[in-house]
């Protein structure tokens, strides 16, 4: 029996989801699978975690996480980390244990965002892709951009697409989700699942909507360390009756299905599971033109992509959709003929299979 352990840090929703869709679907199948990560994830795990905190910071606190991960590889003969700062401490825990090591990478750091210290993650790349085995990237752009900076591990990089699963379970019916919120019946419902953070550039999203003559309210899922200056940007805005904050959810497919559109106002994204779930649930999807977004939506197909940072061209497309309902579903139609055929689960998990027996 191969055992398995997954790795993870402080993750957002999207990477926790897909740590526990791998731990699901291969534990007890001639592997097992445990996850080690920081207690209180945002997401229910199908076993309990084995508690580790990877820091966030580039210094303090990885040689006590590297020291823990090399005791825990004991037990262990592959361990798979999520993200760059547990791909370079589990890689050099590996490395001590003479463990085999996977990574994958869901997300990159634009200068845009990180400003001067973008620095510090082109190194933290190089050394998580030096420190592993084998780096899976979650889209092409991931994997362009990473054997660009890594070039002399270019043959270690593999796009690996996450794999799309089945549609999330729906507990309550759009009318009760708009009934809950308050929504009249001309009321349209935009939903975006996002942390709240830079990266999400929620305030593009609002600034739209202000610009907009449908009565529409934004219902955000998600947590993050602009909620505050968030709020106060849509008071800024006038716009504290149109903005919902609702915060962590474990319902979150509720509001997405109730949605008249799902939209992402991103400056950066991988291939976002939370677009990849809404377009399984059948709403339309309005996005920007960054990362991984391409490899989901063809613009005016299958959905629509707007540039980054530019409220009047989203709030245009948010008001196509929106004004054209058999439009809609047109977009809603092809984009899931096209996730379904090049986003297997199936594929994904034999991948990943294979790769963890070596």
């Amino acid at each position: 029996m191969t055992r398995v352990l997954q790795v993870l840090g402080r993750s957002a929703g999207g990477i926790a989801r897909h740590v526990g869709q791998i731990t699901e679907a291969l534990d007890g199948h001639g592997m097992q699978v445990d996850i080690a990560g920081p207690i209180g994830l945002p997401i229910n795990m199908p076993k309990p975690p084995i508690a580790i905190d990877i820091p966030d910071g580039p210094i303090a606190g990885h040689l006590s996480a590297i020291k823990k991960l090399a005791g825990l590889l004991e037990h262990y003969d592959v361990v798979h980390a999520h993200g760059l700062r547990a791909g370079i401490d589990a890689g050099v825990a590996a490395r001590r244990t003479k463990r085999r090591s996977l990574l994958t990478v869901h997300n990159l750091v634009r200068a845009e965002i990180a400003g001067p210290r973008s620095i510090l993650y082109r190194r933290a790349e190089a050394a998580a892709v030096w420190a592993t085995d084998h780096t899976f990237a979650v889209s092409q752009d991931i994997a362009r951009h990473l054997k660009t900076t890594v070039s002399r591990s270019a043959d270690k990089i593999e796009v690996l697409y996450l794999g799309i699963g089945d549609a999330p379970h729906v507990t309550r019916s759009r009318e009760e989700i708009r009934s809950e919120l308050g929504l009249s019946n001309t009321t349209a419902l935009i939903v975006s699942v996002a942390r709240l953070a830079p990266q999400k550039s929620l305030e593009v999203l609002f600034e739209a909507v202000q610009k907009m003559d449908k009565n529409v309210l934004i219902a955000v899922i998600g947590e993050g360390p602009l909620r505050d200056e968030l709020g106060r940007h849509v008071q800024g805005l006038g716009m504290s009756e149109r903005v919902r904050f609702l915060g962590f959810r474990n319902d979150v497919a509720d509001y997405v299905a109730a949605a008249d559109v799902f939209c992402l106002s991103s400056v950066w994204e991988g291939v976002p599971l939370a677009a990849q779930e809404a377009i399984l649930l059948g709403t339309p999807v309005v996005g920007t033109d960054v990362g991984g977004m391409r490899e989901l939506i063809s613009n005016k197909v299958s959905g629509r992509l707007v540039p980054s940072r530019d409220p009047e061209a989203l709030g245009a497309a948010l008001n196509e959709v929106l004004g054209e309902p058999g439009r809609a579903r047109a977009y809603s139609t092809a984009a899931l003929a096209s996730l379904s055929e090049r986003f297997s689960t199936d594929a994904m998990l034999t991948r990943l299979r294979d790769a963890y027996a070596g």
